[in-house]
């Protein structure tokens, strides 16, 4: 009996595929891209629900998240960040600052730098709904059976390790 080894077909890189293969790697793309939207459109209307019961717009949460990753900031800054007119920013400051989200407080080396800091109601907002969000994954985590749970776990650290290590714009660095 004669045993023929054939080398097995190197798996291809990303963008080097067959026709066949780049064609089902479009179409898995776009099926986990929809199902990603649907849970985070799901995710978002949970949470805008929340906020409008509290009096909270979606572009409030968004300055909290961007004040608790980023520290006090200039309302230069956090208008260059929300990639608004510094007016804008200025009046999107004073209704937070009316709800008690935030507060201002002249730079002590710069007088005429306001810098704009999340109150201790501001941030427990922020963390009600990201805990919100947290809530919602857990009850569909919890439906799903340990090895889709790896399965999962594996695949979003391959999402993260393939992320580019450069901040993006939403989220840039100091």
């Amino acid at each position: 009996m004669t045993v023929t080894f054939r080398p097995r077909e190197e798996a291809a890189s990303p963008g080097h595929e067959r026709p066949d293969e780049a064609s089902a790697r479009a179409a898995l793309t776009e099926a986990i891209i929809a199902d990603s939207n649907a849970i985070g459109s799901r995710q978002r209307c949970a949470v805008a629900r929340r906020l409008h019961e509290r009096g909270i717009s979606m572009t409030h949460l968004h300055v909290l998240w961007i004040l608790r990753e980023r520290g006090d900031l200039s309302v230069t800054r956090l208008a260059d960040l929300l990639d608004v007119a510094v007016p804008n920013a200025t009046g999107l400051v004073d209704r937070m600052e009316q709800r008690g989200l935030v507060e201002r407080d002249r730079d002590r080396e710069d007088r005429r730098l306001v810098i704009v800091r999340p109150t201790p109601a501001g941030i427990a907002a922020a963390e009600e709904m990201d805990g919100r969000r947290t809530e919602l994954l857990v009850r569909v985590l919890d439906q799903l059976d340990t090895d889709q749970l790896e399965r999962i776990a594996s695949a979003i650290r391959g999402i993260r390790a393939a992320l580019p290590d450069s901040p993006s714009r939403e989220c840039p660095s100091p």
